[in-house]
C-alpha cells in the first residue's frame, strides 16, 4: 500500500496509503528519523508522523508534508536545512518554522523547498550559490520567500540549484549554473529565478546534481545541463545550456533526476532510465552508462518512481481515490462565465496539482484545465451568449490515471437577465429646428451594444416617438422643436422595455429650448396725399422660414410710429391714410417686431413710402 517514494543520496523514504512514513538505508546524519545513527536494511516507520500526504528525501535529510499544510523535517542541519530555526541535526521529525498552507515539498542537497497554495515558493538551508532564490547568498534556517516567483505549480531542489514550474507551463530556475543546469542559455549563477529558455507546456520538473529534467504535456522529456554520463539522454553525451529532447521517449507521465542519471515513468507503467550506471542504478541488469533511455528490467505496472544518489525506487500500482467539488454559479447574461472545480486526494488529503479537469455545460464540452497549487482548475466558457437566461447544468470530470481514480461533480449554472444601460445625448434648439435625438443602449455585463431594440423617447415624461437601435446600439429620432415646451431646460428620456434576456432601463439627458431668430420684410409703397394705402409686413421664422401668426408688428415712417397690426398667415396689414403733413417725396418705411418669449426681435430694412 505504498503510494509515493523518494530516493535520497543513500537512504529511501516511502509513504503508505494510511499516511504513515517509512524509511531505510544509511543513517549517518539521522536522516531515517528513528532517533539513532544506526543504518537500517529494512523499512521501519518514522515515529510521530501521521496524516502525511507527501515525502521527499534529500542528500542527508528528509521532509514530510502533512494534510494540514505543515512541513516536518529530520536529519542533517548544518546549514539550517531542516528549517526549524536551528543548525542542529534532528534524529526525529521537527516542524519547519512558520510554514503553513503548503501543497508540495522537495528536499535537495542542503537546501529545501516548499510550494504554498497561493503559488509562492519558499526555501531554506544552504544559499552559497543563491539556491534559495531570495536575492541573497545568505544561508537561512527558517523559510524565506523565493523572489518574484508567482503562480508556481511545482518546485524541485537539486544539488546546488533549484527549479520551479509556473501554472502557464514555463520553467524557472536559480542557483549554481556552471554546467548550464539553469537552462537560460548561460553558465552564470543567479540568486533569483530566471526562465528556462524555449521550454513551454511543461507539467513537471526535476533538479538533479548538475542537470535538470522536465516533462511536457505531450509526454516528451527534455533535459539540460551536464551530460558527462549521458544524463541528458539525447544520445550525444554533450552538455547543453538549453533544453534538448530525450531521445525516443514518448508517453511520459513522471520524471526524476538523480546524481548524473535520470528516470521517466511512461503511461504504460514501464520505467525508463539513462545516464550514470556504475552501481546498477539504471536497473537494466548492467552497470553500463546509457546516453539514451533504456527500460528498467522486469519492472511493469509502476505509477511513481524516484532516482536517488546511487539507486532508484518505483511504486507498483496503488490507485488512490479522489474527490472533485464545485460550487453553484449565478451569473448575469452576457458576462464571462468562469467555471472552477477543486480536485483533492481523498485517500490522503491535500490538493492534486497539475491534473486535467474537463468541463461541460448542458452536456457540451467547453474546455479542460489543469489544477493549480490549490488544486483548482478554472475554465472560461467560450461564447457565453449561447447560454440563455435560466437554469443550466455544468459538470466537471477528472479521468483516472495510473495513480488516481476518476471523479466527477455536477453544479448548477443560473443565468439571470442582464441589466441594460441607456445614455441620452444632450440636444438644444429653437422652435422650427428639426434635429435628431440620440440614445445608445448597452448591456452592462459586457458593455456590448444592443441593436434592434425599440427605445421610447419622452420630453418631461410626454411621449414624442420611438426609434430602433442600429448596429452601433444607437437610436435616432427626428424631432421638430415647437412652442409646446417653454424656453429653458427640459428632461429628455429614453425608455427600453427589456426582453427575455435583458432588464428594462431608462436613460435621461437634457433638451434645451432656445429662442429662434425671425425675419421681417416690408414692400415699398406709393400714394398721394389723402389716399389710403395698405402697408404689409411679412414675419417669418429663420429656422424653417415658417410664417408666424398672431405676432404684433409696428410700423414707422421716418422714425415715427404710425400704427401696428397682428400677423395672419405671417402678414401684418396696416391701412394707412397719407396725411397732408407728409411732404411730397420719398420717406423711410420700416416694420418692427419687438420679439417675445420664443422669438427674438427684428426689424425690416430698405423699404420706402413715396408720396405724390
Amino acid at each position: 500500500n505504498v503510494v509515493q517514494v523518494s530516493a535520497g543520496s543513500l537512504h529511501s523514504v516511502a509513504l503508505r496509503s494510511n499516511g504513515t512514513v517509512w524509511a531505510w538505508g544509511y543513517n549517518g546524519y539521522t536522516q531515517l528519523g528513528d532517533g539513532t545513527y544506526v543504518d537500517k536494511a529494512t523499512p521501519f516507520q518514522v515515529a510521530g508522523l501521521t496524516g502525511v500526504t507527501q515525502v521527499s528525501a534529500g542528500w542527508y535529510h528528509s521532509l514530510a508534508l502533512k494534510n494540514d499544510g505543515t512541513v516536518w523535517a529530520w536529519g542533517y542541519n548544518q546549514y539550517g536545512t531542516l528549517g526549524d530555526g536551528t543548525n542542529v541535526a534532528k534524529a526525529s521529525p521537527v516542524q519547519v518554522t512558520g510554514l503553513t498552507g503548503v501543497v508540495q515539498i522537495s528536499a535537495g542537497y542542503t537546501t529545501s523547498l516548499a510550494l504554498k497554495a497561493d503559488g509562492t515558493a519558499w526555501a531554506w538551508g544552504n544559499n552559497s550559490y543563491g539556491q534559495l532564490g531570495d536575492g541573497t547568498f545568505t544561508d537561512s534556517n527558517t523559510p524565506v520567500k523565493v523572489s518574484g516567483l508567482t503562480n508556481a505549480s511545482q518546485v524541485s531542489a537539486g544539488y546546488l540549484h533549484s527549479a520551479a514550474l509556473k501554472s502557464d507551463g514555463t520553467a524557472w530556475s536559480w542557483g549554481y549554473n556552471g554546467y548550464g543546469q539553469l537552462g537560460d542559455g548561460t553558465t552564470f549563477l543567479t540568486n533569483v529565478p530566471v526562465q528556462v529558455s524555449g521550454l513551454a507546456g511543461a507539467v513537471q520538473i526535476a533538479a538533479g546534481l548538475y542537470h535538470s529534467v522536465a516533462l511536457k504535456s505531450d509526454g516528451t522529456a527534455w533535459c539540460w545541463g551536464s551530460n558527462g554520463y549521458g544524463e541528458l539522454g539525447d544520445g550525444t553525451g554533450a552538455a547543453s545550456i538549453l533544453p534538448v529532447q530525450v531521445l525516443g521517449l514518448t508517453g511520459g507521465v513522471q520524471v526524476s533526476a538523480g546524481y548524473s542519471d535520470s528516470l521517466a515513468v511512461k503511461s504504460d507503467g514501464t520505467v525508463w532510465t539513462w545516464g550514470w550506471n556504475a552501481y546498477g542504478q539504471l536497473g537494466d541488469g548492467t552497470v553500463i552508462g546509457r546516453i539514451a533511455p533504456v527500460q528498467v528490467s522486469t519492472v511493469a505496472g509502476q505509477t511513481f518512481a524516484s532516482m536517488g544518489g546511487y539507486h532508484g525506487i518505483s511504486v507498483q500500482a496503488y490507485v488512490l481515490t479522489t474527490s472533485v467539488s464545485v460550487s453553484p454559479l449565478t451569473q448575469a447574461y452576457g458576462k464571462v462565465i468562469t467555471l472552477s472545480a477543486t480536485l483533492k486526494n481523498a485517500s490522503l488529503g491535500g490538493n492534486l496539482i497539475g491534473k486535467p479537469v474537463a468541463f461541460t455545460v448542458d452536456g457540451v464540452a467547453v474546455g479542460t484545465a489543469a489544477t493549480n497549487a490549490s488544486g483548482r482548475a478554472t475554465v472560461v466558457v467560450p461564447s457565453p451568449l449561447n447560454y440563455g437566461v435560466g437554469a443550466h447544468t455544468f459538470t466537471v470530470a477528472f479521468t483516472a490515471d495510473s495513480l488516481y481514480k476518476a471523479a466527477t461533480a455536477t453544479g448548477a449554472l443560473t443565468i439571470t437577465k442582464a441589466d441594460s444601460a441607456i445614455s441620452v445625448a444632450a440636444t438644444s434648439g429653437g422652435p422650427g429646428n428639426s434635429k435628431y435625438l440620440y440614445a445608445s443602449l448597452k448591456r452592462k455585463t459586457d458593455n456590448k451594444v444592443l441593436s434592434g431594440r425599440t427605445l421610447a423617447f419622452k420630453v418631461d415624461g410626454n411621449a414624442i416617438g420611438t426609434a430602433v437601435t442600429d448596429g452601433k446600439g444607437r437610436a435616432s429620432l427626428l424631432y421638430k422643436f415647437s412652442e409646446t415646451y417653454a424656453i429653458g431646460t427640459h428632461t429628455l428620456s429614453a425608455d427600453y422595455a427589456g426582453d427575455t434576456s435583458h432588464n428594462a432601463s431608462t436613460g435621461a439627458g437634457t433638451l434645451a429650448v432656445v429662442q429662434s431668430g425671425t425675419k421681417l420684410t416690408v414692400s415699398s409703397v406709393t400714394g398721394r396725399v389723402g389716399a389710403t394705402i395698405l402697408i404689409k409686413g411679412k414675419l417669418t421664422r429663420i429656422t424653417d422660414n415658417a410664417l408666424l401668426n398672431a405676432k404684433a408688428v409696428r410700423f414707422e415712417i421716418d422714425g415715427v410710429e404710425v400704427g401696428s397690426a397682428v400677423t395672419a398667415s405671417g402678414i401684418a396689414p396696416l391701412s394707412f391714410t397719407i396725411p397732408n403733413t407728409l411732404t411730397v417725396g420719398v420717406h423711410t418705411l420700416k416694420a418692427l417686431f419687438d420679439g417675445d418669449v420664443f422669438y427674438s426681435a427684428t426689424d425690416s430694412v430698405g423699404a420706402t413710402l413715396t408720396v405724390k
